[in-house]
């Protein structure tokens, strides 16, 4: 009896396949294939075109070898709150990374933990990625010795929301203009004819809040007769903010305006105001900062700024790439301009 014949096994297509195929070199594909090198358009439709007929499929592990690359970036949050995901401003950046990451064929290992445990848990020290990106809260030394632990991973880091540029390392940050957004919305109240000024802040300190607050008091420090002063709202959550605001306004004569460190934090203290009797704008202006989807669901519609917190995802991950790819970074201190919004939550400048 004739022996069973084994069913042939198709040979994978390789990249030389694609390239005879295509009539250009082995280099000129992979250079498509990897968004580098000088390739006319033509050429590049002409490659891809060849690569989706045969149905060629670049081996990962390949390239991850040839290439000593990961293909993954790091991303590292440093907060108190083991719940910071439900933080709409950090989702925000987060889903920005993922997205421009995952289009340019990388992957992300996210790690959260808290500040107290970072010099003692290395819980990032078995991160194998090509580039770390960080969000850190904190105060200014504590998050000057974050960095720093860092640099020993001796990868490239990008930082969002920090406001200056670490010197030494392999560094770049990328952030919006909290600055600006607090003077815009210290302008527009001050045009109103507020005077007294409260800002709502969380317990945690962030980079970004403290930008917003100082460009709040540049503009209001610059007007006789003006004050501000901060309400320490805790976990920034509602309850707490509501309540630390209630307790504010029954020990306190009421500010002109109650200015929210973010959009959460100033519809809790919308409702504060409510229901110490007061109403919103006529008695008392209040402004948020993010311009997330809550702010339109508030009444009066909410005042605030609008954040650029997704592009700032992007745009981390688009100068981290470039660093990989190029060996430098195209610039170290990117600002990303913020929007003031305008809601029926204040009255028209006057």
């Amino acid at each position: 009896m004739a022996k069973p014949q084994r069913p042939a096994v198709a040979r994978s297509v390789t990249i030389k396949d694609v390239a005879r195929e295509a009539g250009v070199s082995a280099m000129s594909v992979s250079n498509v294939l990897n968004g580098r090198g000088r390739v006319s358009e033509a050429t590049a439709n002409r490659i891809m075109q060849v690569v989706e007929r045969l149905g060629y499929r670049p081996s990962v592990a390949a390239r991850r070898l040839r290439l000593s690359q990961q293909w993954t970036i790091g991303m590292l949050i440093v907060v108190e709150d083991p719940d910071f995901l439900s933080d709409p401003f950090i989702t925000a950046q987060v889903t920005g990374l993922t997205n421009y990451l995952t289009a340019s064929s990388y992957s992300l290992i996210l790690r959260g933990m808290k500040p107290s445990d970072f010099r003692t848990t290395g819980l990032f020290q078995d991160i194998e990625a090509d580039g770390m990106v960080a969000i850190l809260s904190g105060d200014s030394v504590q998050r000057s010795w974050f960095v720093s632990e860092l640099a020993t991973l001796q990868v490239p880091i990008v930082l969002m929301q920090e406001q200056t540029v670490p010197q030494g390392i392999d560094c770049a940050i990328v952030r919006q203009d909290d600055f600006d957004g607090g003077r815009q919305v210290a302008s527009h109240l001050l045009a109103t004819g507020a005077r007294r000024f409260w800002m709502l802040l969380p317990q945690v300190e962030w980079a970004a809040m403290t930008a917003r607050k100082k460009g709040i008091a540049s503009r209001i420090e610059a007007v006789d007769g003006t004050s501000l002063d901060v309400i320490a709202c805790g976990d920034e959550s509602y309850c707490v903010t509501r309540g630390n605001t209630l307790a504010a306004l029954a020990s306190r004569k009421a500010p002109d305006a109650i200015i929210g460190g973010n959009d959460q934090m100033a519809i809790a203290a919308m409702k504060a105001c409510s229901d110490h009797g007061l109403r919103i704008p006529a008695d008392i202006q209040v402004t948020g900062f993010n311009a997330f989807d809550t702010w339109r669901y508030v009444e009066p519609v909410l005042t605030t700024v609008r954040s650029a917190a997704h592009a700032i995802g992007e745009r981390a991950g688009s100068e981290l790439i470039h660093r990989l790819q190029s060996g430098t970074f195209r610039e170290t201190e990117i600002v990303l301009p913020v929007q003031f919004q305008p809601g029926s939550s204040t009255r028209s400048s006057s």
